[in-house]
Order: structure tokens, then C-alpha cells, then sequence
């Protein structure tokens, strides 16, 4: 029993780290459960991991989601509008999958498969970072100083999380990534991606619970409880150093984690 509880705490842990971390949740928990010889967990541990993560964004994001003052951003109607655009596509590829009798997302939940992806993510990663240092640097291109949302930009937004719907591939390393690559402001950026994983986190929850073959009740009590505390302390305090990290330093450094991790495991 409590090896059974440590491999849920080890599994919280790399759930609350890696989903906001741009390095992808879903990939490395597919690593770790096979790694941890965790069987039948499946889909049932990732919703329980998901909801933790879910709650710690809005705790951490607390005086923002529960504020009623008009002047915040995210209550703001036109903010809602675009974080309703940018969550279409991922909707769109969910019904897809879930309806399609030729194509499954299941099949991409392969040990071999998360393990290219991953390699890709972290060439991506590093890539956009290292373009958009050259273009900070360059006066060829204009450097914006101020977010601004346009239905283009929450579009294409969307369009890059909606890629995170595969195994391996990191949702708020593309969703930042290609912010900062078209010139939004780091703090923004930051900000809004963690904003339009809610939507996309919940989406994904009834997703599993829709159109997966496991349910909750391969999970008992006790492991479920721990799987989901450790996402969420883990997940909040990930926040916090993810955003004070990004103030120094670029996704360079996570993808150059991907890439290792790629090859070792």
C-alpha cells in the first residue's frame, strides 16, 4: 500500500510539475507510469491529476478569477471572447477524435511516440526562443511593448495548444513560445496561456470521462486523494517559479531538457 501511495505521489508531483511546466504533462506521465510499472491507471489517474492542476490555477489566479472589479483584464468581455476563440480548436480536434471511427489520439499515447515528440518540443522550444532573441536584437523587426488581443492572434493561440493535445508536446511551451515569438508582452503572455488552460483542462476532463475506457473506479480513495493533493501543491508552487524564472530566463533551458530526457529514457 504504500509503495502503491508513493507512486501516486510520484505521479502528482510530475503532473503538477510538467503541466505548467513547458516540458508536457501528459508525455512524461506516460513515461513515468510506465517507468513506475503503474498498471490500469490509465486515463482515470490523468483526470484525477488534471483536476489537481485545474485547482491550482485558480487558486493561484484567485483574485482574479473571484474579482469583480470591471477594470480587471480577465473579466474584461472582450478578454472572454478571445479565450473562447482560442479554445475552439482544441474543441474541434476533441469532437474530431472523439466522433472519427479512423482517427483516435489514443494510439499517440505510446512510449516510443511521446519520446520523438519530446525531441521535437524541445527543438521547438529552442528554436522560437533563439529567434526571437535575434529578433529583439535586430532592428530589422518592431519590438512590441504592449498585449494587445486581436481574434487572429487568440486564433492562432489556440491553434498551438490545440498541438499539446498530443502526448509529448508541451501546451504552454507552444502557447508562450509563439507569444513571445509574435512580440506579446512576456507578463501577458504568461498570464493569459495559464488563463486559457481552464477552459482546455476541463474540456479534456469530460473528454476522458466521454469517450476513454477507464473510469474513476481503478483508483481507490487513498491514492486518488494523494494523486490529486500532490498535483496541486506541486502545480501552484510550479507557478510560482515558472513565472519568476521566465523573468530572467528563456524556454531554451526546458527545451534542452526535453531533448535529454528524450534520449535517456
Amino acid at each position: 500500500m504504500m509503495n502503491e501511495l508513493l507512486n501516486y505521489l510520484i505521479l502528482g508531483f510530475v503532473q503538477g510539475v510538467t503541466e505548467f511546466f513547458p516540458i508536457s504533462s501528459s508525455g512524461h506521465l506516460v513515461l513515468f507510469e510506465d517507468f513506475l510499472d503503474i498498471d490500469n491507471a490509465g486515463a482515470s489517474a490523468e483526470i484525477i491529476a488534471h483536476f489537481g492542476t485545474l485547482f491550482s490555477i485558480i487558486f493561484f489566479y484567485r483574485s482574479t478569477f473571484f474579482s469583480n472589479k470591471k477594470t480587471d483584464d480577465f473579466f474584461h468581455m472582450n478578454t472572454l471572447k478571445m479565450l473562447t476563440i482560442a479554445t475552439i480548436p482544441a474543441v474541434l480536434l476533441g469532437l474530431f477524435d472523439g466522433f472519427s471511427e479512423n482517427f483516435d489520439l489514443e494510439v499517440f499515447f505510446d512510449y516510443n511516440f511521446v519520446k520523438v515528440a519530446l525531441l521535437c518540443n524541445g527543438g521547438f522550444l529552442i528554436a522560437l526562443s533563439g529567434l526571437r532573441d535575434i529578433m529583439e536584437k535586430s532592428t530589422i523587426f518592431e519590438n512590441p511593448s504592449q498585449w494587445e488581443w486581436n481574434y487572429k492572434t487568440s486564433f492562432f493561440l489556440g491553434l498551438f495548444q490545440a498541438l499539446a493535445m498530443l502526448p509529448g508536446i508541451s501546451r504552454s511551451g507552444m502557447v508562450i513560445s509563439y507569444g513571445l515569438f509574435v512580440g506579446l508582452e512576456k507578463k501577458k503572455i504568461i498570464q493569459y496561456a495559464f488563463f486559457m488552460a481552464v477552459p482546455v483542462i476541463m474540456l479534456s476532463i469530460v473528454y476522458k470521462l466521454l469517450f476513454s475506457d477507464y473510469g474513476f473506479e481503478e483508483i481507490a480513495f487513498q491514492p486518488g486523494l494523494v494523486l490529486f493533493l500532490s498535483s496541486f501543491i506541486f502545480g501552484y508552487f510550479s507557478l510560482i517559479f515558472l513565472i519568476k524564472f521566465l523573468e530572467r530566463f528563456s524556454f531554451a533551458w526546458f527545451g534542452l531538457y526535453c531533448i535529454i530526457i528524450s534520449l535517456v529514457l
